[in-house]
């Protein structure tokens, strides 16, 4: 035999190198996912911030106030929307059908009616939105959200 590699010692180097190669991929599609943000937004600067469990409860119907007094309407991207799909995952760990199956349980007892659904996740549509419902609560990506808005809570994957 030569000196240097034989094969065992090639096939074992080979073999935690692809180890270490599947690692890191692993290591930055978590790091890429943990870049998904974000920001549970209204128009109306008299809307207080919100804790993440003020949030789940405005958006499971389990509140419609803020403060006793605020009655808040909320929106909701159409089904098709990947962002509807991210945000509910973060927020509730639930997916869109789990969602419309649990608005639905609502809705027929008389519970709670699901948020507005608009027809597209164009920022400008959902601020346009937010125009028309002055104590209206929309969710868009972070980097959509205009400066003037008023961030009431921001939602980071793996929270």
């Amino acid at each position: 035999m030569r000196k240097g590699l034989n094969i065992k010692s090639f096939i074992s180097l080979a073999a935690g190198t692809v180890l270490l190669m599947l690692s890191f991929s692993t290591l930055a599609s978590n790091s890429n996912e943990k870049d998904v943000e974000f920001a549970v937004f209204s128009l109306n600067n008299e809307i207080p911030s919100l804790s993440k469990s003020k949030t789940r409860m405005l958006y499971k119907g389990r509140t419609k106030k803020l403060n006793g007094s605020i009655k808040i309407v909320l929106v909701d991207l159409p089904e098709t929307s990947i962002h509807r799909e991210d945000f509910y995952n973060m927020l509730l760990g639930k997916s869109i059908s789990q969602m419309n199956g649990y608005w639905a349980s609502l809705s027929f007892s008389g519970k709670g009616i699901p948020p507005e659904e608009l027809d597209s996740d164009d920022i400008k549509d959902i601020l346009e939105w937010l125009n028309q419902n002055p104590n209206g609560i929309a969710y868009a990506p972070v980097s959509a959200v205009p400066e003037n808005a008023n961030i009431l809570i921001t939602i980071l994957q793996g929270e």
